[in-house]
């Protein structure tokens, strides 16, 4: 990623005895947050790597306040989750409000109204964060984007190495076929 040793030693590393490769673990057991959240938290990095990023951008966005809940909260990205909204002291409180279906959006053609309209098609801060919603966004969009990479750090040189794999077999394609064509020219 870039990061100086010594600013990532002072600013992410709280346990003097890791290494700068060490792997990164939870600090309550599984079974003890499987008690409090009815399920062991997801990790992200593997979220990440499974829905893709763009999914799990949605989902640390969509939050609203659900009093039918046990933490409060739910999610309209996936509805019913049993994970608290931790990142409600940086985006506020939202809260459903009318909005469109998604995909069926059915338009009057003389007024522009939305015939249809979802309960819950849309969100609305009530309750304000530390932060406005754009920077939610951007802080989402680079939390996410970190995630992605702390998932598969070596993805870049994967694909680049990839590139060579692929001409590599195109050329020794080119070269089998010549050679298969080569064995039976004397031959029909």
């Amino acid at each position: 990623m870039g990061i100086p040793a010594d600013l990532y030693k002072e600013n992410l590393v709280f346990d003097s005895s890791a290494k700068m490769g060490d792997l990164m673990t939870i600090a309550m057991p599984k079974d003890q947050s499987k008690q409090f959240f009815g399920a062991a938290p997801p990790d992200l990095t593997m979220v990440a790597r499974v829905r893709g990023t763009d999914w799990l951008y949605t989902y640390l966005r969509t939050f609203y306040r659900d009093d039918s809940r046990p933490w409060g909260v739910n999610n309209k990205t996936f509805p019913n989750v049993g994970m608290p909204h931790v990142l409600l002291e940086l985006q506020g409180l939202q809260e459903c409000a009318p909005g469109p279906i998604a995909g069926h959006e059915k338009v009057d053609p003389l007024t522009g109204q939305l015939l249809a309209e979802d309960p819950c098609g849309s969100l609305k801060i009530t309750k304000e964060g530390s932060m406005t919603p754009d920077e939610y966004d951007q802080a989402m969009y680079d939390l996410v984007n970190f995630l992605a990479y702390t998932a598969e750090p070596m993805a870049n040189d994967r694909k680049r190495i990839g590139v060579y794999v692929l001409l590599f077999i195109t050329l020794f394609g080119i070269f089998a076929y010549l050679l298969n064509r080569e064995y039976w020219k004397e031959i029909h």
